[in-house]
């Protein structure tokens, strides 16, 4: 024994060598507030901490079960250095224990994985030469970061992540014992595995016990947690995994927004960096937001086999608050709220493309109060490729003769189909792409209706520059990057560009607010805040879209089936999903959630209507239902009743929306009357309606 001591204590005075042990680094996402959503790491999921970001329990149990004369010993134990030594030379195979925590952390830290007589001899002449030269309490801060836990996790930081979801500051009793149990072979105690259960209670007895006898638990503490299953307060294990969401991340379907961050960090810094560089990464998103509006998604849509909702949220400056981009992120990788971009093709957004094509018109001079008849259906013969081109209204309405406002308002089709004629399809490609839109569109006459695919994201960019005033911010989910050691390698700002006037952005906001108000997205109403928007459906109820702003948030919302080809029938309740109904209603909520606690603002009332006051009969061809020649309208926006573009009430029969926080009202819809004051008056029917006969006969 003596003999042992004294050569341990002779080569304790060789120099330490350069540390080999502490490599790779986690990279930790956070939201806009400092909320964690991700953890990125390799094979060694690492978060180094300071000794005082440890809790104390967790201390005291690790030094129970690991080496409870810590704070005595020189380094090392000679008599269970011998008694190891012994045993391996007798059995000429792996080295046996009585490592103290020093030489546990010489070995991670120092020295490589060979496991010789040489290296242990080595491991415990170090140990004696770093307790010499380092306080203990480096040495235990140390061996807490380099510690190997299972799952991936080393260092107390990443494993309080992984095994419990909460910070190392946060470990209680019971979860601290687990853990120090798990250090000598973390592997086989893992209790998610049925076959490691019974190694699992018995290792955190055995800590329980230690912290008992060395006075750290009162018999009290140690009863109180021994009745407590592991079960209930350790995380599923997620195999394999790089990328781990925080619980609130999880619970609010943070996977597809992650896996955004994570491939616009990849393609700036490089993988390596991103997985094992340690950087520090805030983001533009409100977990609080976030976690709304996966709720509002899924609250309504909650059954197997329902449609998808995607929801995408803008602050004033193009800040990605919240991105929902399908219900669950393990099931299906596709985002459906960034198109091809996401791995998908993009959806036809029906009407809600038409206020691009008003934003147009207004650049070219034309008036919101200009006079369009608004027939049930028109042909026009000779566009694009020469074929006849078959528009209808909803439902056939005949609204007779409306302004853009009530064109608008009740989302004519026949109307608009006519404003693109003035406009000409070229000119609201390009304006399309200068608002945002990322998708390619071909310059064809049907655009106006929304035949062709873009994303959410497109859609929310778009309308936030008609928020913005005219001003265009580019999307943005990044704020700043961290490297490990907190410098700043890179702060973000969104990008902006004047696309419109003003006026002529202040001019759409009144006409998207009178849709709210009394028209086809009156199901987006929010008590107390300005809203402006609008409804969109596409051909078989195939897509259904609400696209809307307020003062201070712009929110796209799309509802469909990721397959493109099934409608959306007997829904919810609903015997058909418009854009005035399931998704109109999650606007509303994930606005609402948006402004609690946040001064709504007011939006600009635009001081005059500029531009050409056109007349009626523009660019028809042929009109097989002329409407009366009597109806005129109002020159601004007025208030009716009833209304909408496309939501009929539930069949007879049909069960009421099954949400159990929301109920789905009917969005109203115009019937085939006239007034000679505006569009006219409606009656909400309760049969459901026949899709639109023509191609493009969306709201």
């Amino acid at each position: 024994m003596a003999a042992v001591a004294g050569f341990v204590n002779v080569l304790g005075r060789l120099d330490l060598p350069e540390a080999t042990g502490v490599a790779d680094e986690t990279t930790i996402i956070v939201d806009r507030n400092g909320d964690e959503i991700a953890r990125l790491h390799g094979e060694q999921n690492r978060v180094p901490l300071a000794l005082v970001e440890v809790s104390p329990i967790l201390i005291n149990a690790v030094i129970a079960a690991e080496d409870r004369d810590f704070f005595t010993h020189p380094g090392v134990d000679p008599v269970a250095i011998a008694r190891a030594l012994w045993a391996d030379v007798r059995s000429q195979g792996a080295l046996q224990g009585g490592s103290t925590i020093t030489q546990q952390y010489v070995k991670n830290a120092f020295l490589t994985p060979d496991r010789t007589l040489v290296r242990k001899l080595k491991e415990a002449s170090l140990s004696i030469k770093l307790e010499r030269e380092t306080e203990k309490t480096e040495i235990l801060e140390g061996y807490l970061n380099t510690i190997y836990f299972g799952r991936g996790s080393y260092g107390i930081g990443a494993a309080a992540r992984v095994w419990f979801g909460v910070s190392a500051a946060e470990l209680n009793i019971a979860q601290s014992a687990y853990l120090a149990g798990l250090i000598r072979a973390p592997e086989t105690a893992d209790i998610s595995r049925d076959h490691q259960v019974e190694e699992a209670y018995r290792r955190r007895t055995s800590v329980l016990v230690a912290m008992l006898e060395e006075g750290y638990i009162s018999q009290s503490e140690f009863e109180a947690t021994e009745r407590q299953p592991i079960e209930g307060y350790t995380l599923e294990r997620i195999a394999n995994a790089s990328v781990q969401l925080s619980p609130k991340a999880q619970a609010a379907g943070a996977g597809y927004v992650v896996e955004m961050m994570r491939r616009q960090l990849s393609d700036a810094y490089g993988s390596r960096a991103v997985f094992q560089g340690g950087l520090r990464v805030q983001s533009t998103i409100d977990l609080d937001l976030q976690l709304a509006a996966y709720e509002a998604a899924t609250d309504i849509l909650n059954r197997d086999g329902e449609p998808t909702a995607a929801v995408v949220v803008l602050d004033q400056i193009g800040g990605i608050r919240a991105l929902v981009g399908g219900r669950d992120f393990a099931v299906s990788q596709v985002n459906l709220a960034t198109g091809t971009d996401g791995g998908g093709s993009g959806r036809q957004p029906g009407s809600s493309f038409k206020p691009i094509v008003l934003a147009e018109a207004l650049r070219q001079g034309i008036s919101p109060l200009s006079q369009f008849e608004a027939p049930p259906t028109m042909e026009f013969l000779g566009l694009d490729d020469g074929a006849v081109w078959s528009v209808s209204n909803y439902n056939n309405a005949d609204l007779g003769i409306v302004d853009l406002f009530g064109a608008t308002r009740w989302s004519s089709n026949t109307v608009y189909a006519q404003l693109i004629l003035e406009t000409g399809p070229s000119p609201v490609q390009r304006l399309a792409g200068e608002l945002g839109v990322a998708a390619e569109l071909d310059p064809v006459h049907s655009l106006v209706l929304g035949t062709q695919e873009v994303s959410v994201l497109d859609m929310a960019t778009a309308y936030a520059t008609f928020a913005g005033r005219g001003e265009r911010h580019s999307p943005q989910l990044l704020i700043d990057v961290l490297d490990r050691e907190g410098k700043v390698i890179d702060r973000f700002a969104s990008s902006s560009d004047r696309v419109l006037s003003s006026q002529q952005a202040d001019i759409i906001t009144a006409i998207l607010g009178d849709v709210i108000a009394s028209g086809t997205g009156r199901n987006a109403a929010v008590d107390g805040v300005p809203t402006a928007g609008k409804t969109g459906t596409t051909q078989d109820y195939r897509d259904a879209w609400f696209v809307g702003y307020t003062p201070k948030f712009t929110t796209a919302v799309w509802v469909g089936f990721p397959d493109s080809n099934r409608s959306m029938l007997n829904v919810a309740g609903l015997g058909q999903v418009t854009g005035g109904s399931l998704p109109a209603v999650i606007w509303r909520d994930v606005t609402a959630a948006a402004h609690r606690g946040v001064e709504p603002g007011s939006f600009s009332a635009p001081d005059a209507f500029p531009g050409e006051v056109l007349g009626t009969n523009l660019g028809v061809t042929t009109t097989t239902t002329p409407p009366p020649a009597t109806t005129t309208t109002a020159s601004e926006p007025e208030a009716t009743t009833e209304g909408g573009d496309g939501a009929e009430e539930p069949e007879t029969g049909d069960e009421t929306p099954t949400s159990s926080s929301t109920e789905v009202p009917p969005e109203p819809t115009p019937d085939d009357t006239t007034t000679t004051t505006g569009p006219p008056p409606v009656e909400v029917s309760t049969t459901t309606a026949d899709p639109p006969a023509a191609d493009e006969g969306d709201e």
